[in-house]
């Protein structure tokens, strides 16, 4: 048997949710009521529910808060935002507050069990979209991850040690007998690659990562 508590200031959504997930035999649903405050959740006690369903907005509290708050008093609880909003947009700050997900209240009976039976094992279940985040915050920078050495190729070494000796394009491409278009196509991607805006720059960065020497 599943036991679940769900907080929500609606008396037609706390009633309609207990409602729906009853309806699965191994189900039993009891309902919170306002008001929630730290001193009554201090009286109630969560020992009994292997989840709390919570609202995100109760009134004067938001779900965010009332469950910090819980989590103080009961560590062991496992609450999952239960809201009508985006859950993506409260995902981050759920977790970080010790809440183990979101899930939408549009979401059908059989979706929202299997997510509390996740949350339960202890899993929890990640959005793609907010996963895929994840993932593009984590990829290295193609240079940190080839090393600089190997992104810069030889023309654009050349050009950085012309450029430390304060020479302008023009020189630089007499020089190096290259046109002035391709010292400056050359500038914008060695900039681009190091991610600074002037030639100063440019020459510090490289001489620090050993680009040039």
């Amino acid at each position: 048997m599943i036991h679940i508590l769900v907080v929500d200031d609606h008396p037609a959504v706390r009633e309609g949710t207990k409602a729906i997930l009853e309806a699965e035999p191994s189900v039993q649903v009891e309902c919170l009521n306002p008001p929630y405050t730290v001193e009554e959740m201090k009286k109630f006690d969560f020992a009994p529910f292997d989840v709390i369903l919570m609202d995100l907005n109760l009134g004067e509290i938001n779900g965010m808060e009332l469950s910090s708050t819980i989590l103080s008093l009961h560590p062991t609880s496992k609450v999952i935002l239960y809201t009508g909003y985006d859950v993506e947009d409260y995902f981050e700050e759920a977790l970080q507050l010790g809440i183990l997900g979101a899930v939408s209240k549009t979401e059908s009976k059989e979706k929202l069990l299997d997510y509390i039976r996740h949350v339960i094992n202890g899993e929890i279940v990640i959005p793609f979209q907010y996963f895929k985040g994840l993932l593009d915050e984590r990829k290295p920078n193609p240079i940190e991850a080839e090393g600089y050495d190997q992104v810069f190729n030889e023309r654009e070494k050349a050009i950085l040690h012309e450029v430390e000796k304060g020479l302008t394009n023009q020189e630089i491409a007499d020089h190096l007998h290259l046109s002035k278009r391709s010292i400056e196509y050359s500038l914008t991607s060695i900039f681009t690659k190091l991610d600074v805006s002037s030639r100063t720059e440019a020459v510090l960065i490289a001489k620090a990562k050993g680009i040039i020497e």
